[in-house]
């Protein structure tokens, strides 16, 4: 049975899931650290992740849709000994008071991103660490005319971290298969 997701206002408020917006083939998968039973373990710079690491009764991932070819994980040294940052950019195909709801939330929440890209996928996340957006992480271009290209784009920032690019395996059946409420027994 599908979920039916509330409007990005609801999920602001607290609700538990994103409606996609997008429908331009990119997506983003976001979790809430609370959500896990406890926390992931890499085995070098790489997580797993799987319905068992979800504790019962509690949201899992949440399929974002993003705008076509603008999903990105990119990492900024910090300096000789000082780590990483790693900025994960979401472009949103929309402007509108809905996506400013979302992005003034996201700050609130301990979440982390899932960027999948073919049979490889890129994890923002730390046991340790709160992903945060900075001053200017939140850009809106509304276009010069009504029909031009309109965007949000949020840039999720997590460091300093050890390497330049952290990965979670795929699961079998892909990301999908853990999207949704985590079932109860």
């Amino acid at each position: 049975m599908a979920q039916t997701c509330p409007t990005l206002a609801n999920y602001s408020a607290g609700d538990d899931c994103l409606e996609n917006i997008a429908g331009m083939g990119e997506v983003a998968y976001i979790g809430l650290r609370k959500d896990l039973k406890k926390a992931l373990t890499a085995t070098d710079n790489t997580y797993s992740l799987a319905a068992a690491d979800f504790a019962d009764g509690t949201n899992r991932l949440v399929k974002v849709d993003l705008k076509a070819e603008s999903q990105k994980i990119a990492s900024e040294s910090q300096g000789k000994r000082k780590g990483f940052n790693l900025v994960a950019t979401l472009v949103f195909d929309a402007v509108n008071k809905d996506i400013a709801k979302l992005a003034r939330a996201l700050n609130n929440l301990d979440l982390f991103v899932i960027m999948p890209d073919g049979d490889e996928a890129q994890i923002l996340y730390d046991p340790n660490k709160k992903i945060r957006i900075e001053s200017g992480g939140l850009t809106s271009d509304t276009g010069a005319a009504a029909g031009d290209d309109r965007v949000t784009t949020v840039n999720l920032t997590l460091g300093p971290v050890k390497y330049p690019s952290l990965f979670v395996t795929v699961p079998e059946g892909g990301f999908d298969t853990l999207v949704g409420p985590a079932p109860t027994e």
